[in-house]
């Protein structure tokens, strides 16, 4: 694997090398800080925001940090007029509601020569400036083979200036029309099958949100920014199944499994700058509500009717709010320091009752023997960090950080715990410049890992016939995490970028068995994982093939636990094995007209739970391409292909007539479905 490994690596660097052009726009400055990008760069793409933009970037990849514990350090790989997002906000959703003519330019710089603590790797810093009310929209209409076709996805913005205050409102509707249908087989421990299952599954979705952001500079070195977003969501599934009978242990029967959720979602952010002192002071404030009713059902029809079901209702109330404060100063060129306080509560509450179908009275009877199910978890947390980040020499920037976290976790209602938790945490990353054209970056941290409060709560897998017992002892899962990038620009738009990386994580968050009989998420106490992540950027022009981009990117991961029921080491579960991506786009010199397509595939690791072990698989990997004209009418109009090698969906599981240490494997599940070939049109606009 090592040398694969290194000849992979060295490969792709002799590779990119080669691919070197002698033609590209003049639009971009590269010198010791970054590369920057001005707006004439992205006129071949003809982006309508700054998101089109940073998609077009050589070599750059919008990372999320919207799984972070807290406001704290770190975030999304984007900062706007040199400040980092308010809140959590999907960066995404951000750049979508800046118009392209607001962009000023984009530089991409080194995170660790911020004064913005936690951030590292490249960092794109979007400076924009509101000029007048404009606007963007896009339509993105989708349709498959034996579904609904999909006309509800779309958005629009609008962005203005008023005096010192600008703004944003943008209403969006995300909408999905999913489905996939094939055999299931059903198969004995001695490989007989002995029961196919003709299987169709349909997932719709539709989530209208409305969201506004503020920007209000009352005097110099004063600025406020507020962000509001109010969303709804509705979810409805169905899964049939058609069983047939191969030999007398299959059963004729027909199931219906049905899911639908509906959710209200409440998000409100905001931050005020203002200089105290010798440096400055920052308020942060955040606060997320969502409501979520969900019902389950289960039914079974034989050829007389209705012989089993289910019915599994819970309603979960959730809300986060934070209050943050960070204290900036720097006592001379190159030096920066920043002191952050940070409180915040979090709770979930959940309802949940479990019916059972009675066929001699033909009604559902309330299950009572559901425990753990109805139950609130809450967590009060503080934290304090100190950061220095320091320009050692021209080619040196180092940023460090140390700070402790407190937390306090109560459950209540089936289960009545209180625990409380100190954490240390912290890092150090530098930034180390060779030269113009060579960075390399580490990075070693201490991370605290983010609870998810659902796993303390019991609950029911109608689908799968499952329980899942909840576990009030979970606590956060803690990591040491190294790493080192090396970023090579070979010119003119070429680039290529090796990461390798180290985690050793302690309390890992995993499936464990708890008492005799029930299956949790819980903690193991010692795992680890690494890999490389490869990714390279190169331009067409040296041929003569003007306007070409070709991306490529691949990751490979290795990782090791011990198995808690049988003690063998395997993979984490449901983790990432290796990713592989392939981009490729034409933009024809001296035409509106551009084509190209991708392709990737996702590898991931089984599951292992008390009695089963599953893996899903999408075979064939997933392609599209497609072709686009920038200028229908004013509009720009995608048209692509997706799934073009009929790529399906296949998911294996064994299970066990018992926990798997103590049981013999009663059969296996072996299924494979197909969604074809669909097709999605992108019409955009501005105004």
């Amino acid at each position: 694997m090592k040398n694969f490994k290194t000849s992979l690596l060295s490969g792709l660097v002799a590779f990119t090398l080669n691919s070197t052009s002698t033609a590209f726009a003049q639009e971009t400055t590269t010198g010791t800080n970054g590369t920057l990008y001005e707006p004439a760069y992205f006129s071949q793409y003809a982006p309508r925001t700054a998101l089109d933009m940073i998609n077009h970037i050589p070599g750059f990849s919008l990372q999320f940090g919207d799984n972070r514990r807290g406001l704290g350090q770190g975030g999304a790989n984007i900062i706007i007029n040199g400040a980092r997002i308010t809140g959590k906000t999907n960066p995404r959703d951000q750049l979508s509601a800046i118009t392209a003519p607001n962009v000023v330019k984009i530089e991409i710089v080194d995170g660790a020569s911020l004064d913005i603590p936690g951030l590292s790797g490249q960092v794109a810093n979007i400076t924009t400036m509101t000029t007048g009310i404009s606007g963007t929209w896009e339509w993105n209409p989708e349709f498959r083979k034996g579904l609904e076709a999909n006309y509800g996805q779309g958005s629009v913005t609008i962005s203005g200036e008023s005096g010192n205050l600008s703004y944003s409102a943008t209403l969006k509707s995300r909408s999905f029309r999913n489905g996939h249908r094939g055999l299931e087989r059903q198969i004995a421990a001695d490989g007989t099958v002995f029961e196919h299952r003709d299987e169709d599954g349909q997932y719709y979705g539709d989530r209208p949100s409305i969201a506004t952001n503020f920007t209000w500079k009352p005097k110099p070195d004063h600025i406020g920014n507020l962000n509001l977003e109010y969303a709804l969501e509705n979810f409805n599934g169905r899964q049939i199944s058609l069983q047939t009978a191969l030999t007398p242990r299959g059963s004729n029967d027909q199931t219906l499994f049905s899911d639908a959720e509906d959710e209200k979602n409440y998000e409100a952010g905001g931050d005020y700058e203002f200089p105290t002192g010798p440096g400055k002071l920052k308020l942060i404030g955040f606060y997320r509500y969502e409501t979520s009713p969900s019902v389950s059902r289960f039914d079974v029809f034989g050829p007389t009717g209705q012989t089993e079901g289910d019915r599994y209702n819970s309603l979960a109330n959730e809300a986060e709010a934070i209050l943050r404060s960070e204290y900036s100063w720097s006592p001379k060129s190159g030096r920066d320091w920043q002191l952050g306080i940070e409180g915040a509560f979090n709770y979930l509450d959940i309802t949940a009752s479990l019916f059972e179908y009675d066929p001699a009275t033909q009604i559902f009877v309330q299950d009572f023997d559901l425990e753990g199910a109805n139950s609130r978890v809450e967590e009060k947390r503080a934290e304090t960090t100190l950061t220095h980040t320091r320009t050692l020499s021209p080619k040196w920037d180092i940023q460090a950080s140390i700070g402790v976290e407190y937390s306090e976790i109560s459950q209540t209602g089936d289960t009545n715990l209180v625990r409380d938790f100190m954490r240390p945490k912290g890092f150090v990353s530098t930034t180390y410049k060779p030269g113009s054209s060579l960075t390399i970056r580490t990075k070693i941290e201490r991370e605290v890992g983010q609870l998810n409060f659902f796993d303390f709560i019991s609950s029911v897998s109608l689908q799968d016939n499952l329980n899942r017992t909840g576990n009030a002892n979970l606590v956060p899962e803690q990591s040491w995490l190294g790493e080192i990038e090396f970023d090579k620009k070979f010119g003119q738009g070429n680039t290529f970028k090796a990461r390798f990386y180290g985690e050793l994580i302690s309390d890992l968050v995993d499936r464990i068995p708890v008492g005799f009989d029930g299956d949790a998420v819980g903690n193991i106490d010692s795992a680890h994982r690494y890999g490389v992540d490869l990714s390279a950027t190169v331009k067409g022009d040296q041929w003569g093939w003007n306007g070409t981009q070709l991306d490529l990117t691949l990751d490979l991961r290795q990782s090791s636990v011990e198995d808690p029921l049988l003690f063998f080491s395997r993979r984490l579960n449901n983790d990432k094995k290796s990713f592989a991506l392939a981009v490729f786009r034409h933009d024809i010199p001296d035409t509106n007209w551009a084509y190209g397509g991708f392709y990737e595939r996702y590898l991931q690791t089984g599951s292992y739970r008390l009695s089963t072990i599953s893996q899903y698989t999408f075979s064939k990997g997933f392609g599209s391409v497609f072709i686009e004209h920038k200028d229908v009418f004013g509009l720009k109009v995608k048209a692509s292909a997706r799934n073009i090698l009929n790529g399906t969906d296949d998911f294996r599981r064994e299970v066990y007539d018992n926990r798997r240490d103590i049981g013999q494997l009663e059969r296996i599940e072996d299924r494979s479905r197909e969604f074809g070939v669909f097709y999605r049109l992108e019409i955009s606009g501005a105004f």
